[in-house]
């Protein structure tokens, strides 16, 4: 029996998914945020830096657990009953295989990073694998039916649960193993949740009906590890070269170029990865998608992030405190490079979606080459060299992923950075009304609050002068994400076959 069919009559519009898959992405990674920071402050740059070596570890795993079957179950057109269950037995069994191996390899990886107290931590951590096992089929079954509303009640309830935990744990003094608390809780809530919103599957052993998944997630997973290699190489380097404290200088850094990601990108990939899967037949179709999703990416995150970049020094003295100074250029620079990661991060979802795994896995290949040594030649400038060269590389790469939208979707290159240009044009006129304001010498409080809104005032002055049709079409398109019934019209299209909002995100 086939299951898992979409039908486009009933499937919930693409702004209704975007709305609850962003109320996912962002409650849940807002609250990792503020406990992050949180736990950050109490237990200082030196334990911290021990939560980031682990976490390396935590984004590991849960990229071998899932193998690139979750992708597999959500692109395929037709389904088997049985293949979400046989997927399911998979993943678990490998999650009791991977926590055996952590368990008597946890000196070597703790030798690894010179840092004996990460043995016990690894060992814990291994421990709660199959919690996070239980959860990756249920997640990507109720993706497949765009079903956002459960995954978004299961995350939000997991982060705050596990962010409340961890946060309490570090107060209570239990140092770096706050961590393991979180992320224990977490999983948890989440795996149970997921697996009542989805009911079920339940594992079984028809592993024969695992073949029509195959050929696409092997690619699926050797490119997520290629991307795995290419996005944590930094992080290992610095905390084997440089030690676990610049580790954590590092690691609180990259979170800034992270934040626009897992808010903002992620909640439009999951949702446009299944869209773009059901409308590969329509490459106009998909084109429109595209441009409009990349035009409300980078209105949503450049100017935020632009700002953050100009007022890092400022922001780390208030949020982290002095200890953390040392960050501060780090998250200068990891600001832009978040940017342009989120813009650019539906790509391998349309790559996905059309089944180009191959041109996916060479991409990745390409884009691990550049970034490691680009990270191996920032290494001899310490840790802001690392900093810098990774997201040099990132910037080098978009001609690249321009050229291959242009290549799936027929969009052509010139419409892609048409869509871009405004935000770029409004934050950096807004980054010059900041950098006036710190010539005045103003007190911490008073050059935040007097920077920011001249920011504002002159960002925005630029988007509704310069910008006033494309600001329009973005005001709009926030209305629908946001549950207006109605989107502001497109000046551009009044003569034009509209176009439905259960087809395209505008």
């Amino acid at each position: 029996m086939l299951t898992g069919e979409v039908k486009n009559q009933s499937a919930p519009s693409v702004a209704h998914g975007v709305r609850w898959s962003g109320i996912a992405v962002i409650a849940r990674q807002l609250v990792q945020v503020l406990s992050a920071v949180l736990i950050a402050r109490i237990l200082g740059p030196s334990s911290y830096g021990i939560i980031s070596a682990a976490m390396i570890y935590v984004t590991l795993t849960s990229l071998v657990l899932d193998q690139g079957l979750s992708a597999a179950l959500i692109q395929r057109p037709k389904l088997n009953e049985k293949a979400p269950g046989a997927v399911a037995t998979v993943n678990i069994l490998l999650a009791v295989i991977i926590a055996v191996v952590t368990w008597f390899a946890a000196p070597l990886l703790a030798g690894f990073f010179g840092t004996p107290e990460l043995v016990p931590v690894f060992r814990m951590l291994a421990v709660l694998l199959p919690l996070k096992a239980l959860a990756i089929v249920p997640r990507a079954m109720l993706s497949r039916g765009q079903s956002f509303k459960g995954i978004a009640l299961a995350d939000v309830a997991g982060g705050i649960a596990g962010a409340t935990t961890g946060v309490t744990a570090a107060m209570l003094g239990a140092d770096f193993f706050s961590l393991i608390y979180q992320v224990g809780v977490t999983d948890a809530i989440v795996a149970v949740m997921m697996l009542v919103f989805a009911r079920g599957p339940v594992p079984n052993f028809a592993f024969a009906q695992m073949k029509n998944l195959m050929s696409f997630s092997v690619k699926v997973f050797l490119t997520n590890c290629v991307a795995y290699f290419s996005r944590n190489v930094d992080g290992i380097l610095v905390g084997r070269v440089l030690g676990v404290t610049s580790l954590a200088m590092y690691g609180m850094a990259y979170r800034v170029l992270s934040l626009p990601v897992q808010f903002v990108g992620q909640t439009v990939n999951r949702v446009l990865f299944p869209v773009f899967s059901r409308n590969t037949h329509d490459r106009a179709k998909v084109a429109t998608q595209l441009t409009g999703a990349t035009e409300t990416l980078a209105l949503a995150v450049v100017p935020v992030m632009v700002f953050i970049s100009c007022a890092a020094p400022e922001l780390v003295r208030l949020v982290l405190g002095p200890e953390w100074l040392p960050a501060a250029a780090l998250i200068a620079v990891f600001a832009l490079g978040g940017a342009r990661e989120t813009i650019f991060y539906i790509t391998p979802a349309l790559m996905k979606a059309f089944g180009r795994t191959t041109l996916l896995l060479n991409y990745e290949f390409l884009a691990t080459g550049l970034q490691v040594a680009g990270i191996i030649v920032g290494l001899q400038f310490g840790v802001f060299g690392v900093a810098v060269g990774y997201t040099a590389v990132g910037f080098a790469l978009i001609p690249v992923l321009l050229g291959i939208q242009a290549r799936i979707s027929g969009v052509r290159v010139r419409t892609q950075l048409a869509a871009i240009l405004p935000a770029v044009h409004a934050s950096a006129w807004g980054a010059a009304a900041y950098l006036c304001v710190g010539l005045l010498d103003l007190p911490l409080i008073a050059h935040l609050a007097v920077g920011a809104a001249a920011y504002v005032v002159l960002a925005l002055a630029v988007l509704l002068v310069v910008h006033r049709r494309m600001t329009i079409r973005f005001i709009g398109r926030a209305g629908e994400i946001l549950g207006s019934r109605r989107a502001t019209p497109d000046p551009r299209e009044s003569a034009a076959p509209s176009v439905s909002t259960e087809e395209v995100v505008r």
